[in-house]
């Protein structure tokens, strides 16, 4: 190559770089660094490095900050929760009025304590009936009580309550014998029994039967209640009754083996009606029965409840099952009726 074609290559170069130079001079006059392009979305783009602080997400998305100054259509939507249980609401009994019970209210009423009893009379026409000792008479002063007697003008009426304390695997079988024969009956239950049993409860009143309140039982600690604690004890098994059947659902019964008369206000004005036995398949006369044939117990059961107004009290247990099977079919055959106590309210 010539030489002076070597020159005119290298100025024609030296040219074009200073053109250029001119022209990136001319798109940006202050010599600025240039700037990133801007996405056509207008939503802004966070960092995708994961904060120190309290903004953080656990699934590891970050949270808009306040210097975010357009916020995702994602961020300012209402954070969504896992879905919980509902929490189980105990049944209460703020659609039952129970009262109030304070022990100052009741302190007039006396408190010395007695069992139920009762003695056997004969009436002119050699029927059998049972009165209360007068000693308990002056514990039921002025209290709703039930106590069904002797009345000539009516037909014979058998009044058959149950106390439960437990299951003893037979109450199935007495609510069979009652369904077939079509009798009714009052069930006396703790809030043990209704725990433990639901089934056989909410059975008995499908039924038509009538579930009663037991209480506290126990006569070593029955005495040592105040009213109060007394209330709390029947207020416990109404609780466990109103889980099963819903809280407009209550007892209106209630039976006890030994009372004062305070506390048997206590029941009344809770709103119970007191049920009283004339007999009891628990009484120390029915023992020596109890050892023998069903027969003989059933006999028992005819003696001391064959009458008109009998208020027995019987129990689930295999024994009294198998002379029940006897004992109501002899009822039947001699003109005696049963009959379900009435529920007051």
């Amino acid at each position: 190559m010539k030489k002076s074609q070597f020159i005119t290559i290298f100025i024609m170069l030296v040219v074009a770089s200073v053109l250029i130079c001119i022209g990136c001079f001319l798109d940006n006059p202050k010599g600025e660094p240039e700037a990133t392009p801007t996405p056509s979305s207008p939503v802004e783009l966070l960092p995708t490095v994961k904060p120190t602080d309290s903004t953080y997400n656990e699934d590891d998305s970050p949270t808009p900050t306040a210097e975010a100054a357009t916020p995702t259509p994602d961020a300012t939507a209402a954070p969504t929760e896992a879905p919980t249980e509902a929490p189980t609401e105990e049944p209460g009994w703020p659609d039952i009025p129970f009262p109030v019970i304070k022990n100052l209210d009741f302190v007039q009423y006396d408190n010395s304590f007695d069992y139920f009893s009762t003695k056997w009379v004969t009436d002119s026409n050699q029927q059998n009936k049972a009165e209360i000792y007068s000693s308990v008479i002056s514990k039921l002063k002025d209290v709703d009580y039930v106590f069904y007697t002797i009345d000539s003008d009516t037909e014979w009426a058998h009044y058959m309550t149950f106390t439960l304390h437990f299951e003893s695997g037979y109450t199935a079988e007495i609510l069979d014998l009652l369904k077939d024969k079509e009798i009714k009956a009052v069930f006396f239950v703790t809030q043990k029994y209704i725990a433990d049993n639901p089934n056989l409860v909410r059975r008995m009143k499908d039924e038509g039967h009538i579930i009663g309140n037991r209480g506290i039982i126990g006569d070593s600690n029955i005495k040592k209640l105040t009213p109060e604690t007394f209330a709390e004890g029947l207020l416990a098994v109404e609780q466990e009754y109103q889980k099963l059947f819903g809280p407009l659902e209550r007892m209106y019964l209630f039976r006890t083996d030994y009372f004062s008369n305070r506390l048997l206000k206590v029941a009344e004005a809770m709103g119970y009606t007191v049920v009283f036995r004339t007999y009891t398949y628990y009484s120390k006369d029915t023992e020596p029965f109890k050892e023998q044939s069903p027969a003989k117990l059933a006999e028992w059961f005819m003696a001391r409840g064959g009458y008109n107004g009998s208020v027995a009290e019987y129990t689930n247990d295999k024994k009294c099952l198998d002379a029940l099977k006897l004992f109501i079919p002899n009822c039947i055959d001699q003109g005696i009726t049963f009959k379900l106590i009435e529920r007051r309210h």
